[in-house]
């Protein structure tokens, strides 16, 4: 389940949201001198400097930089780190309509920091942010309405947000919306969620955007196009994106056959442990692709993951008892694998076990 802002981690990224402009007020010239300083973008990187300058800003009313003002002295750059008077801040422009003020005075409340912990008023101001189109309060609107959090859980109003957010372009959001469309196999849908998902750096989307390009869901089927969203994927340290390289790899789906680096995001993914990689593992030391033909390395993959409850590799494992490939031969373990599949409703297995008796 998503989570709202972790206190452990709320100081490190704060500030990172602190210049993404209000969907209310566009940012005066002087802000963004300021947030130049900030960035040292063209300019020599100095926080003192974009305090005077917010400072300046702030002075002629801009609400852009009162609200980095506050953040500033929450995070204590370029100023000493006071979290009550960056409360201050935040609550003087967030009276004055400010949307992102209003959405991290709703953060502060939360979490408890430079105010008592407050989940009704951390509900309240998200609500008034989220009113203004803010996506980020939206978000976490639908958060606590999932989890009951400050407010009654109600799931119609978790829903109606986290679509409210997906449309205001939180990617978040967007992932969420995405992955209800694509359960409801409304995969146009899904796809474009996805994408605008993907587009803002989204790991998990753009995982999912790979598989659909993969399986041609819709959109045309592009094995390039996965293999690109995969690897995007995979260094941003999302495990089931090394599957489906390997698969990639394996097959020459988008890229030259190469068993050696399918065998090596396999492991990579069976570090993390799953079974399907772990199965298609065994599939390459039973067919010997890239490796050193073993039916009973393949074996000990195999029943690894059946133990598991892995249906295929329940098959894989019954099959081999049966002719004795890998593992010594044994009707009775052949037909104690097939029951299992039975159980599950596999007629592979019910026609196997009737030959058999």
């Amino acid at each position: 389940m998503a989570q709202l802002f972790h206190p452990l981690i709320m100081r490190i990224t704060l500030i990172l949201f602190m210049f993404v402009s209000s969907s209310v007020f566009a940012f005066s010239e002087l802000f963004k001198e300021g947030r130049a300083y900030y960035y040292g973008e063209g300019v020599a990187q100095d926080y003192s400097k974009a305090i005077e300058i917010f400072n300046k800003s702030a002075d002629n009313g801009d609400l852009d930089a009162l609200t980095a003002l506050g953040l500033m002295h929450i995070e204590g750059k370029g100023v000493a780190q006071n979290d009550q008077k960056g409360i201050e801040y935040l609550r003087n422009s967030a009276n004055k309509g400010h949307d992102n003020a209003q959405y991290f005075l709703g953060v502060m409340y939360y979490l408890g920091i430079g105010v008592e912990k407050d989940y009704d008023a951390s509900f309240g101001w998200f609500r008034i942010s989220a009113s203004q189109g803010n996506a980020d309060a939206q978000y976490n609107l639908a958060l606590m309405y999932e989890q009951g959090i400050g407010i009654e859980k109600n799931m119609a109003a978790a829903k109606q947000y986290y679509i409210n957010s997906a449309e205001s372009g939180n990617s978040n959001a967007q992932h969420y919306f995405a992955n209800l469309l694509e359960d409801d196999s409304d995969f146009e849908g899904a796809f474009r969620w996805y994408l605008a998902s993907a587009r803002q750096g989204h790991s998990k989307s753009q995982f999912r955007l790979g598989y659909l390009y993969e399986q041609g869901k819709g959109i045309d089927r592009d094995y390039p196009s996965a293999l690109n969203l995969y690897n995007r994927a995979y260094k941003a340290g999302i495990t089931g994106a090394a599957l489906r390289l390997g698969v990639l790899h394996e097959f020459g789906l988008g890229v030259k056959k190469n068993y050696k680096s399918a065998l090596d995001y396999y492991n990579a993914a069976a570090e993390n442990n799953n079974l399907d990689a772990i199965f298609n593992i065994a599939r390459l030391y039973e067919k010997g692709r890239g490796v050193n033909k073993s039916p009973k390395k393949a074996y000990d993959y195999y029943i690894s993951i059946a133990r598991k409850d892995h249906t295929e590799a329940q098959f894989k494992v019954s099959q081999m008892y049966l002719k004795g490939y890998g593992v010594e031969r044994s009707i009775s373990k052949a037909k104690f694998w097939l029951k299992k599949l039975i159980d599950k409703g596999d007629e592979r297995a019910k026609k196997i076990l009737n030959k058999i008796n």
